[in-house]
């Protein structure tokens, strides 16, 4: 049998036992399992979470300022590597002090990996903030959260920017070895640690729920933890094993599954609560927590480099991979309906339910590139990167803003200060990202007709698309940049909101 198969049948094992006790508890040894894990988090390491504030709150906002943080880092990223492939030679004047700009894929790597860093503080940050509120609106230890969020920082810098740094001026032997072994131990073990620790406090305060409550946000991100702590072991048991298939699964667990889990957990917290009605359909609901597990998301496929019975298996799950993401979309596009004013004025929530609005358009269209890729066409490689980024700036990024808009008010205490720079925030990055998208398949469309025309001498060139791409781009990093200054704003508002200090539950499907 294949490797694969046995991987992915242990891993929807975990995922069934860790969802029936999540939903049902562990009986009596409940309270024994919470006091131990609370001694653990308040405890360990040794002084180190002792300086760190322990107050409602203190550990989301953490987690979204460092987001917020990581996000401009990001959009500022992307709209280099658009612009540079238009003019190649753009940072050329920065080979005095070591700079080499390589055919832009060191650039894409990182700009790929710093918009994963951002996406995954601001969205878990905002289900921090949506788990307390099932709870005494506190995690089990706020503390705990707050040196987590700092730790993974730490070392996400140690591997995305120190580690470059020291090997330029070391000259060792096997260098590129030992360089892939420090990052792989560095991404995927000492993250895998730190969300250890950030379970266990999920766990310890949903457990503390009202009798009979339940969270749909609790367990989406559960799950999503939990698929990712699963995803980066087969990560580093298929690397040091040089088992392609195991990588293979890993990247469609933690670059499908945990990115779509964190969007629905997000966005099934905000938009019911600001549009102050119930999940409108439970059927679609279980669609959505159901399928998305058991099938491959179309985002950022890589070729599978299997045998044919692998191919048509993952062809097949691929296919109906759109149907839970149709399923929670229409769900919380309908929920939204319900109290559409309120919805329009909320900028978090209006942020939400544009993302769930573009999110089957993007779908659709990387699904048609991803079953290019997966069965090893390679036709529509540029576009299916172009989608792949495009939907982490555009649908990742209203549901990155969502959090500040939403999230963070709620964590802090305060009411959300500047709405109308929110909402032109929320418009830049729906029209900048969606617009530029737009125009660089534009250009890989016309690329791929005038190859295939037969045409002698005929040359297609993008440059021009890559010079409009950019520049309806850079309102996204002006959108981030709005949107950090409305938090700024927010948090250091006087404005309190009326319920916070109050238990509140997620509003019954």
């Amino acid at each position: 049998m294949e490797p694969v198969f046995v991987a992915s049948a242990i891993l929807l094992s975990i995922l069934i036992i860790v969802s029936y006790y999540v939903t049902n508890g562990i009986g009596t040894m409940g309270a024994p399992m919470r006091q131990f894990a609370l001694f653990l988090m308040n405890k360990a390491p040794v002084g180190l979470v002792d300086l760190f504030k322990d107050e409602p709150g203190s550990g989301s906002r953490t987690w979204i300022k460092y987001g917020a943080g990581w996000f401009l880092l990001a959009t500022i990223c992307g709209f280099i590597g658009i612009w540079h492939k238009y003019d190649p030679t753009a940072l050329d004047s920065l080979a005095s002090i070591g700079w080499s700009y390589d055919d832009g894929s060191a650039l894409a790597d990182f700009t790929t990996a710093v918009m994963g860093i951002s996406f995954t503080y601001l969205l878990v940050g905002g289900c921090l903030v949506a788990v307390s509120r099932t709870a005494n609106n506190r995690l089990a230890s706020e503390a705990n959260a707050s040196m987590v969020a700092l730790l993974y920082t730490a070392s996400m810098m140690f591997s995305l920017i120190l580690i470059p740094i020291i090997f330029r001026f070391v000259d060792i032997s096997d260098e590129q070895n030992i360089r892939d072994l420090i990052t792989l131990m560095t991404t995927y073990v000492v993250s895998s640690l730190l969300f250890t620790a950030l379970l266990m406090n999920v766990l310890a305060t949903y457990s503390t729920r009202a009798e009979g409550t339940t969270s749909i946000t609790a367990w989406f991100l559960i799950m999503a933890i939990v698929a990712k702590l699963v995803g980066s072991l087969y990560h580093v048991f298929g690397e040091a094993t040089d088992n392609t298939q195991m990588v293979w699964l890993s990247e469609r667990v933690l670059d499908g599954w945990v990115p779509l889990a964190l969007m629905f957990a997000l966005a099934y917290h905000v938009i019911p609560h600001a549009a102050k009605a119930p999940v409108w359909s439970g059927s679609l609901l279980n669609v959505n927590m159901v399928l998305l597990f058991v099938t491959v998301p179309p985002f950022f496929m890589t070729e599978a480099n299997a045998g044919e019975l692998l191919q048509n298996v993952g062809a097949l799950l691929l296919t109906f991979s759109i149907l839970p993401l149709f399923a929670g979309a229409i769900n919380l596009l309908a929920t939204a309906s319900a109290n559409s004013g309120n919805i329009l004025k909320n900028p978090g929530a209006l942020s939400a339910t544009l993302a769930m609005f573009l999110l089957p358009i993007f779908a659709v269209g990387s699904y048609f590139t991803s079953m290019d890729i997966l069965t090893g066409t390679d036709k529509m490689l540029t576009m299916s990167s172009t989608l792949d980024d495009g939907f982490m700036f555009t649908v990742g990024g209203l549901m990155m803003v969502s959090t500040i808009f939403a999230s963070y008010p709620l964590a802090s205490g305060n009411q959300l200060e500047d709405s109308s720079r929110a909402n032109l925030a929320v418009w830049f990055i729906l029209f900048g990202g969606l617009a530029s998208v737009i125009t660089m398949l534009i250009g890989g469309f016309t690329e791929i007709a005038v190859s295939d025309s037969g045409v002698e001498d005929a040359v297609a060139s993008s440059l021009g698309f890559y010079l409009t791409a950019s520049a309806l781009f850079y309102l996204v990093p002006i959108a981030s940049i709005m949107a950090i200054l409305v938090l700024i704003r927010t948090g250091n508002s006087s404005n309190k909101i009326e319920e916070i200090g109050q238990e509140i539950t997620d509003i019954d499907v």
